[in-house]
């Protein structure tokens, strides 16, 4: 687990915080099979999908513009 103060500015990861956060995830991210999130560095990201971005965050589907 995590306070938000350990990430770097902008790569806050979707899962692990302390604290609750409220999830949004670009519906646009559907298209591939692959999902590329942060995970706290610059240097730190996972592979997930789409759908499990969504479970595992509780996130909301949102057509980002």
């Amino acid at each position: 687990a995590f306070g938000l103060r350990s990430c770097v500015a902008g790569l806050v990861p979707p899962v692990g915080s302390l604290t609750p956060l409220r999830t949004v995830v670009d519906v646009s991210l559907a298209r591939y099979a692959v999902v590329w999130a942060a995970a706290g560095h610059s240097h730190s990201v996972f592979a997930t999908t789409y759908d499990d971005l969504l479970t595992m965050t509780a996130g909301t589907p949102v057509e980002v513009v």
